[in-house]
């Protein structure tokens, strides 16, 4: 028979917990790695096939899931040690490759081998119930340093998603930190997770993009299954400030309903958030206390501002004012009022994950590194 892997396993996020677990290691080492739960709920089913008609398997022949494989064009090396077969496609990879970058596969392949276990030209099949696909861009990542190198910083959203989301997924199931590291570090910088980093791509022209309402709830799904809950507050602000009629559309890869809810609650925390704290100076101007034109205190150009603002489809708190000629006020009270702004979007990124009922950053943080 030969060794199998269950389907999935639970690393999706609910915002107070998380089931992944964090391991590392090589398997250059001669004794066997300590076996930590991640990787017991793996190797507990790699001596034996799943039950018939468990999920990621064929009822018809469980050890066996398609019996006419065929061998991948380029993941077939002829110096391969171990032949993993993943739906319809064989890849022969080298078992040391695999170790090294992953302790789950390093105590995979220290599991003793059982008589009369399936071969093919000298190498054990391993069934792995993972899709294709995603088992194929994972392999490229593996084998070529410099895969991600080819995905430049203004590479839009759903070619991004598209080109790490496979590596992402197995990344985090098999912990390959690197792997994982790097997908992530991708992720944010179409989702920032700090200020910092929005403030970068909102001021860089060649990073602005216009994300399509179907690529963010994609984004979000794919950070829920594999435990990024960092770009989840950024990525709920962006459905939160989507039309009313597009969140009441249902379509296939949509948010669920409970989550739609929880960002149209989010959406008129927004609302007090631009009036109340980024750019409640534009409601209630406040001179600066170095201020010594008369002009400035009855001045109506903030209140203009104010109202033009309101008039928008969307509340957009994070945004950056930039009318600063058309409040027409001295400079003294012109940057007393930038502070006054910069802190105030400061703060409502504070509190960005609250709108949306997350834990705070630093705890959504701890979450995505266990």
């Amino acid at each position: 028979m030969t060794k199998t892997i269950p389907a999935s396993l639970d690393t999706s996020f609910e915002h107070s917990s998380s089931d992944a677990e964090d391991t590392s290691g090589s398997s250059s080492r001669k004794q066997k790695p300590s076996t930590s739960k991640h990787e017991a709920s793996i190797l507990a089913t790699s001596s034996a096939p799943p039950a018939p008609g468990a999920e990621g398997t064929t009822p018809a022949n469980a050890s066996n899931p398609n019996p006419n494989p065929t061998r991948h064009s380029r993941f077939w090396f002829h110096d391969g040690s171990v032949i993993l077969h993943v739906e319809n496609t064989l890849f022969r990879v080298h078992q040391t490759i695999l170790a090294n970058h992953s302790e789950i596969f390093a105590g995979l392949f220290e599991v003793p081998q059982p008589a009369g276990e399936m071969m093919l030209e000298g190498c054990h099949i391993v069934v792995l119930h993972d899709n294709e696909k995603d088992f194929e861009d994972l392999l490229h990542a593996v084998y070529d340093p410099s895969y991600f190198d080819s995905i430049p910083p203004t590479t839009d959203v759903d070619t991004l998603l598209t080109s790490i989301s496979g590596i992402l997924r197995l990344s985090t199931k098999y912990i390959l930190k690197p792997l994982r590291t790097r997908c992530i570090t991708l992720l944010t910088s179409k989702f920032p997770s700090t200020f910092t980093l929005y403030c970068t791509k909102s001021t860089t022209p060649s990073l602005h993009e216009r994300y399509k309402s179907d690529t963010v709830m994609r984004a979000v799904l794919l950070a829920k299954e594999t435990n990024v809950p960092t770009i989840l507050p950024y990525a709920y602000y962006c459905v939160a400030r989507m039309s009313m009629k597009r969140l009441m559309k249902e379509r296939d890869g949509d948010l669920g309903w409970k989550e739609k809810c929880l960002c149209m609650v989010g959406r008129e925390r927004l609302r007090w958030a631009e009036m109340s704290v980024s750019h409640s100076f534009l409601l209630v101007f406040q001179r600066s206390s170095t201020c010594t034109t008369l002009t400035c205190a009855h001045t109506r150009g903030p209140h203009a501002e104010w109202h033009l603002l309101e008039a928008g489809k969307s509340p957009n708190p994070l945004r950056a004012f930039v009318r600063w000629p058309q409040l027409n006020v001295c400079k003294d009270c012109e940057v007393y009022c930038q502070g006054v702004h910069l802190a105030g979007r400061r703060d409502v990124w504070k509190r960005l994950p609250s709108f949306f009922d997350l834990p705070a950053w630093e705890v959504l943080e701890e979450i995505q590194n266990q």
